[in-house]
Parts: structure tokens; sequence; C-alpha cells
């Protein structure tokens, strides 16, 4: 009767990989499907929620003079497509969550795995509960994930050996869209052309048409920074600049120059209240305006955010060790933990919330292991490459993580996991090509990674 069942199973999979991207279509149907009508039938609205609406109201009223500048335009103007009707904005994220794991699964092709071991990485992947609620949500994480899969796709198809002019161009367009959509990712275009430079170092590599690559993305920063200074006065990819900087001073704000007292004491006693009531400690700059510690200043948002970043910059610069105690040990930490973003008031009854928490509880174990296995290769890949000297897809991967952990980690402290979340699933295929690649496995288990 066993080895009827593993016939059985045998046959069904074996009709599956068939046709791979139509059941992976399929199956990204049923998993949503079931899941927002059996355990969460809503859309997830969040404090950044409203700064994307605004925004995205404003587009379509085509009227952004005098914009305060919180957000960039490429998530809100996805949210005006749909004239702000927020389930229609999550079906459209459903629809691109499963185009996404379609791009995975070509991506792992091209990284010589077997149709079969490619369909079934691609269901592992795609059923973590992490991708359908941040799908839920009025958040950028979905559209990030779209993008960079996409970039890793395109890594995994060797555009970088194929740079004539159109898809210099498109690699250019793309970039600037990302960053029109999150500006922190300014620096990727910079480092696909250190990889191109790796492949072939010479000047010419980059003292010639490669330079394409950085046109479009430094007219985006730069444009939105001026148009931000035309509508607030501060030449600043968000007016959120200075205020996520001085974040990362919390646990050292008491040591500020004397210059800055009626932003450190505030913010310190701020942080020990947030400390005793078991909040957020990375938010009590937040929790200080909320509370109006700066309201007799009579500062616009704007103005208060710079002074923060005036704060930020001469604090940390007067205490750079507690500054890099901050970064490695709690924002570059911080990094590395998986994150599960929802509303618990907003299931469709506690069973379900009790049903979800029991499957994320074993998803989450899974995605920490291979986030500490991929740490583990970072020194490994990066000693390949100085021994080699040979531009790999994996050395690539590692150093597209690595910088995005380090760059993300310098910059600010609090919800630093989300930053993460665009490259689980990179993490996880590498790790999986590490252990095809380079372990000797059982035979069977060997066999699924081929």
């Amino acid at each position: 009767m066993i080895q009827n069942i593993k016939n059985n199973i045998k046959i069904i999979f074996n009709y599956l990989i068939q046709n791979p991207i139509r059941n992976l279509i399929l199956f990204g149907i049923l998993f949503r499907t079931f899941f927002f009508l059996i355990f969460y039938t809503s859309v997830s609205i969040y404090t950044d929620t409203e700064g994307y609406v605004e925004l995205s109201q404003l587009i379509s009223s085509f009227n952004l003079m005098g914009y305060h500048g919180l957000r960039t335009v490429g998530y809100p103007l996805v949210i005006s497509l749909f004239n702000q009707n927020l389930y229609l904005v999550v079906l459209f994220q459903f629809i691109l969550g499963i185009a996404t794991s379609i791009i995975w699964y070509k991506t792992i092709l091209n990284l010589k795995y077997s149709i079969k071991s490619s369909f079934i990485i691609t269901l592992f992947l795609s059923s973590f509960l992490s991708v359908f609620f941040f799908e839920t949500s009025i958040l950028v994480e979905a559209l990030v994930l779209f993008m960079v899969s996409i970039m890793f796709y395109l890594i995994s198809n060797k555009i970088l050996d194929n740079l004539n002019i159109k898809n210099l161009i498109g690699l250019s367009t793309f970039f600037a869209f990302l960053i029109m959509i999150k500006p922190f990712y300014a620096f990727l275009p910079f480092l696909i052309l250190l990889f191109v430079f790796f492949k072939n170092p010479c000047w010419k590599t980059i003292l010639s048409k490669n330079l394409i690559i950085l046109i479009l993305p430094l007219f985006a920063y730069y444009g939105w920074c001026y148009f931000n200074k035309i509508n607030t006065g501060y030449f600043a990819p968000t007016s959120y600049y200075g205020l996520t900087n001085a974040q990362n001073c919390v646990y050292f704000a008491e040591k500020a120059p004397k210059e800055f007292d009626w932003i450190s004491k505030p913010y310190v006693k701020y942080r020990e209240q947030s400390i005793k009531e078991n909040r957020d400690v990375a938010m009590t700059i937040w929790f200080t305006i909320g509370q109006g510690a700066f309201d007799k200043y009579n500062l616009t948002f704007e103005e208060l955010s710079f002074e923060l970043g005036k704060f930020a910059k001469a604090t940390i610069i007067k205490n750079p060790v507690d500054y890099l105690k901050q970064v490695v040990c709690r924002s570059w930490y911080d990094f590395w933990r998986t994150t599960l973003i929802l509303n618990e008031e907003k299931f469709n009854s506690k069973n379900a919330e009790n049903i979800c928490d029991a499957i994320w509880s074993f998803q989450h174990l899974y995605l920490r292991l291979f986030k500490l296995i991929f740490i583990g290769l970072i020194p490994y890949y990066l000693y390949l490459f100085y021994k080699n000297r040979k531009v790999t897809n994996e050395f690539m991967i590692i150093v597209i993580v690595f910088a995005n952990s380090v760059l993300q980690a310098l910059v600010t402290y609090g919800t630093n996991n989300r930053y993460s979340y665009p490259y689980e699933f990179i993490m996880v295929i590498l790790v999986l090509l590490f252990l095809k690649n380079k372990i000797k496995l059982p035979k069977k288990l060997n066999t699924f990674l081929q």
C-alpha cells in the first residue's frame, strides 16, 4: 500500500512538472485565495500607509506643488492607478507575487537546477506566510520584492556579459524606478557597475557606454531631492531623512554636544520611558515628537527633521565607538531577523490567527537557519573571489545582500528586518546552491538538489 501511495505521488508530481509555470500560477492563485478568504480577508493599514495614500491622491490630482516630501512617488503611483482602492491594490500585489514566483523559478533554472528541483524550491519559497501578509499590506515590500527578484534574474541570465545599449538603457530605467520606490537602493547601480569592472578590470570598462547605467538613477535620485528642495527648502530624498538618522543615536543621545541639549534631553527622557514601558526603543524619537517635546520651538516637521539630522551627524562624529556598536550589535543584527507583519485584530477568527501562528513558528525557524548559514557563507565566497578573481553569480549575490545589510545598518535603526525581506528568497537559493555544489549529501537529497 505504501508503495502504491509513493507511485501515485510520483505520477502526480511528474504531471505537475510537465507544465511547471502553469502549475506555479495555479498554486499561487489557490494559496492566496485560500488564506485571504479563510484566514485574513483584510487590507493591512500601517503608519506608513497614510503617507503613500496621501501622495497617490496628489498624483491623481496632477498637483504635487507644496508636497511635504515624506514619500517618493514609486509606490504611490501604483496606488493612484487603482484610484486609491486598496483592495484592488492588494489584488495587484497578489498578481505581482505570482509573477515573482515565476521569476524565482526561472532564476533557479539559470543557476543550473533541474526543472523538478526548481519547481519544488519555488513552491517552498512561495508558501511562506510572510509573502502573503506583505501582499495584503499597503507597504512597498511586495513591489520591492518583485523588482529585486527581476534584478537577480537578470544577473543569473548573464546580462552583465551582454551590455549593449538596449540592455544598458533597460538597466538604467529599472534602477531609476526602484530608487523612486525606495531611495535607499541608490547604491545598487553603482554596485552593478563595480561587478562589470571586476569582470573586465580596466578604466575603459567604467569610462565608456557602461556609465549609462548610472544616468537615469542619478537623475531620479537627485531630481527628487531637488523637487523636495523646491517644496520644503531641504535637498533630501525624503523629509524623514534627518529623523531616521537620529534613530541611530537612541542609545547614546545623552552624549550629544551641548548645543543639542534641547534634542538630547527629551530624547533620553522618553528613551528611558520607552524601556520602562516595554515600547520599541528604536522608535523613541517618534514617541518624543508625539509627546510634544519640541512643540514649543514652532518648527515644521521638515525643519525639525533637518535639525535632528544635524544632531545625529554631530553626535555620531563625537561618539564613533558608540555608533559602531549600535550599527553592528543592533541595526545590522536586526537585519538578519525574520519578520511577519500583520494586524492581529483583522484575522477572520481566533482559530485562524492560531493556525497562522503555528505555521509561522516553523517557517521562521527555517528562514533563520538559512540566514545563519548564509552569513557563514559570506567570508567563504569573498575568499573565493579574492583567490580566483572570478565574478560568479554566488559572489554577486553575497556582495549585494551583504552591502545592503551594512548600508541599512549605517543609515537607520528600527524595522531593519524589513530591509532583509526582499532578499530572503535569494538567501535560501544560494544556501541550497552551496549544498548542491560543495557538500557531499545523502544520495536522495543530492538527487533532489540537482
